[in-house]
């Protein structure tokens, strides 16, 4: 009973952290309620911007007293806001739990949106949700296929739209290359058109024995998609352990035509990829947890089987001892903003510095930030102002809430 007194005080708490002076260039705003509220993705409108993640449909019965049953209403979450980062809109979809993984801003101002929804027999399916510009529902589907499916990317396409996810469903005969045990990750490919229809009867799924995850997928330098990810399969066994760098290179119709494996370190993990006129450049994280998180800057050339170009160090473990990359976007003229998070536990703040073409940090862009809690950048978005606005979590005892953080270095 103690804890319904507690939740008023959380949102206290957390709506005056850190918050900005008179005239000043940040902006930090906090949505959603309690629980786990969790932004995972931001996309620029005209007039504002529009965040994804999930939100805890929460029930009060009065302001100081909740449902219990309501805490597990996890839904998709869909936040319109104005440049100000205040709220517009909100809306939530999807059977409990469900969410939003990555959203899209369509040219008349509608929004896409990818993410899973549980189903009634306890599995996961891709979901997508359409709205239009004020938030009214226009579409919504749910993709069922064999075991559990998650979409975790999504990107306009001439046909339609082209969803990243993945998929544990057996593909079978496993062998040394090819096919997967059930319960093993594959990286999913699903073709939808505009009204959100399957184009083709199967998706494309690719992976090897283990699991392969992807993150993130772009258009291509020459056409098709480029998708970056992790596997835990290594081509050189001596040189990589554990997870590696994998890149798929997709054409128009959502087929596989090469593929590339790359580890410079033991255990690394791509966070996004951004592409260039000559190649890709990749967050790495070297760790999948604790203190010992590093990362550097992975340059892999256009032609994707030469030398990388370069594999870049970002910072010593004097000047920020443990940090992960969660996402990049280009920023300025040829330059690059990398988000993500330093520090663990309740010390974690939200870490963003940029980069140039080279891989090399940008003197003074370089900024921590983070109040009471802990604090998390999913994921980082520029203007052409040189604002760099990004959305994650910050967390407090075991609730988090939705954050905006806009500013300039």
């Amino acid at each position: 009973m103690a804890r319904k007194y507690i939740i008023p005080l959380l949102i206290i708490i957390l709506s005056s952290c850190q918050k900005p002076q008179e005239n000043s260039d940040t902006i930090l705003k906090y949505y959603g309620d309690v629980y786990e509220d969790i932004g995972y993705s931001v996309a620029k409108t005209d007039n504002g911007y529009v965040i994804a993640g999930q939100l805890t449909d929460v029930v009060r019965t009065s302001p100081n007293v909740l449902d219990p049953n309501s805490i597990n209403n996890k839904k998709m979450g869909i936040i319109k806001t104005g440049l100000d980062g205040n709220q517009i809109w909100k809306k939530s979809f999807g059977d409990s739990p469900a969410l939003g993984s990555k959203v899209l801003v369509l040219d008349d101002g509608s929004v896409v949106c990818t993410g899973f929804v549980t189903t009634s027999n306890l599995t996961k399916d891709i979901f997508v949700v359409k709205v239009d510009a004020n938030g009214g529902t226009l579409m919504q589907k749910i993709y069922p296929f064999a075991g559990n499916q998650s979409g975790t990317d999504i990107i306009k396409t001439p046909e339609g739209f082209l969803v990243l996810g993945s998929s544990d469903a057996a593909r079978l005969p496993v062998t040394d290359s090819t096919g997967n045990a059930a319960g093993k990750k594959d990286i999913l490919l699903l073709r939808i058109n505009d009204n959100l229809e399957q184009i083709g009867n199967d998706p494309t799924i690719k992976g090897f024995p283990g699991n392969d995850i992807g993150v993130a997928i772009k258009p291509d330098i020459s056409g098709g998609y480029i998708v970056v990810g992790t596997t835990d399969r290594s081509e050189l066994k001596t040189e990589q352990d554990k997870n590696n760098v994998i890149l798929l290179r997709v054409n128009s119709i959502g087929d596989v035509t090469k593929t590339l494996i790359i580890g410079k370190k033991d255990d690394e993990y791509a966070a996004d990829i951004e592409v260039t006129a000559d190649g890709y450049i990749i967050p790495v994280t070297v760790g999948a947890d604790g203190t010992n998180q590093s990362g550097y800057i992975l340059k892999i050339p256009s032609d994707l089987y030469s030398s990388p170009t370069f594999g870049n160090a970002v910072f010593n473990s004097s000047e920020i001892p443990s940090y992960s990359f969660k996402a990049i976007s280009g920023y300025k003229s040829n330059s690059f903003v990398i988000a993500g998070q330093t520090g663990t536990g309740t010390l974690a703040k939200m870490l963003f510095f940029a980069i140039d073409a080279d891989g090399n940090l940008l003197a003074g862009k370089k900024k921590i930030y983070g109040g009471t809690g802990a604090q998390v950048a999913y994921d980082v978005i520029t203007d052409t102002d040189d604002y760099i606005i990004a959305v994650g979590k910050n967390s407090y005892e075991n609730n988090s809430l939705i954050t905006l953080l806009k500013f300039r270095f």
